[in-house]
């Protein structure tokens, strides 16, 4: 039962971050549509923002409240699928919270004619690429070595791992074995390399990821948008190290398995780490770096050059003339694709193969 309310409360520490994501986007966007940032702290936009939290956290609360009553009344394996379902409903909750609010600040712009009123201007720096945007590719030789040594463990112990490991373990502590092969017993370094490759390509999207600066103050803009890289990258780098490790130590599980009884300490430390390490560094960087304090003046005679037309529901990049694949997310913090870039959807598929190939091993 302990599994599960550990289970319910990480997950729900970022569930609760959703309500907050209005206030980690960039200045220029509410709810998905593009503003001059001059009118970011409008009394209307603040209320709309503060409603927008209240709603998102009282459905989350309620969610929750239901959860954690489930727990005392439905089997573990019945309530693992049940919170499955209940995460889905929640982050489908929050789209559906915030298309009300997106359809009124559409309705706002139109009525108020901004872009009628400010010179919409595109701001391009040449020298942006040349700016140290991310941490050297070279020190994810620190996971891969580990996923060497994982690799290099499990063939040199694999006649010391015992014919039965212990697969999986359910909320209420009961463990399920699987026969020993050399399949099984390669799942977890798999895995561990399918992830590292995503990492780095993650890594890779926020170097190369479409360049964004304000209008109103390019070169404070700019510089935020530097350090939201950099400290973004470096997270990224210490992510995938914590992840390669926990995935070691589960591996180490299978040929001790008398080290299973630490996996639960292992899996809630390390993903806790994780989980509000992202909090903290979205609330001290928002989007873009938005949120990095740094002394600006802002031009209110221009705005950054309206683009909605492009971004579907707020949220959704479809620009054919766009060369750009990757780009900031224009609500919540990240970076999304251009969808009308073929070469989008091909990356989606080769990610999906890709997170599918360890299970190949299970056929040797």
């Amino acid at each position: 039962m302990n599994n599960v309310f550990m289970m319910i409360l990480l997950c729900h520490i970022i569930l609760g971050f959703i309500a907050f994501t209005p206030y980690m986007t960039r200045k220029t966007e509410n709810f998905g549509v593009s503003i001059p940032e001059s009118l970011y702290y409008r009394k209307d936009f603040k209320a709309m923002r503060k409603k927008y939290a209240f709603i998102v956290l009282i459905v989350l609360a309620v969610i929750s409240g239901l959860l954690i009553l489930l727990t005392f009344f439905v089997a573990s394996q019945t309530l693992y699928i049940i919170y499955i379902v209940s995460l889905f409903l929640y982050l489908i909750s929050g789209f559906v919270i915030y298309l009300p609010f997106h359809r009124k600040m559409k309705a706002i712009k139109q009525a108020e004619h901004w872009q009628s009123q400010k010179q919409q201007t595109l701001v391009v720096d040449t020298g942006f690429r040349m700016e140290k945007l991310t941490v050297s590719l070279g020190w994810f030789i620190i996971p891969f070595l580990i996923c060497v040594g994982t690799w290099l463990i499990t063939f040199l112990l694999y006649d010391q791992a015992p014919n039965q490991i212990p697969i999986h373990t359910d909320f209420a502590g009961n463990i399920t074995y699987d026969d020993k092969t050399v399949g099984t017993l390669l799942m977890m370094p798999g895995l561990q390399l399918v992830l590292l490759i995503i990492f780095i390509f993650v890594h890779y999207i926020m170097k190369v990821s479409k360049q964004q600066v304000n209008a109103e103050n390019p070169a404070v803009s700019k510089q935020q948008n530097i350090l939201f890289r950099r400290r973004w990258s470096v997270f990224m780098l210490i992510t995938g190290t914590l992840t390669i490790i926990l995935f070691l130590f589960i591996q180490l599980t299978f040929i001790y398995p008398s080290l299973i009884k630490y996996e639960d300490i292992a899996i809630f430390s390390i993903v806790g780490i994780i989980l509000i390490g992202t909090i903290v560094l979205s609330i001290i960087t928002g989007q873009g770096g938005s949120r990095i304090k740094v002394n600006k003046q802002i031009d209110k005679t221009v705005m950054d050059r309206d683009d909605d037309q492009f971004w579907k529901l707020g949220q959704f990049y479809f620009n054919k003339e766009d060369p750009s694949i990757f780009i900031e997310k224009r609500f919540g913090v990240g970076w999304t694709n251009n969808w009308a870039h073929p070469l989008s959807w091909i990356l989606i598929l080769g990610i999906i193969l890709l997170a599918a190939s360890p299970m190949l091993l299970l056929f040797f």
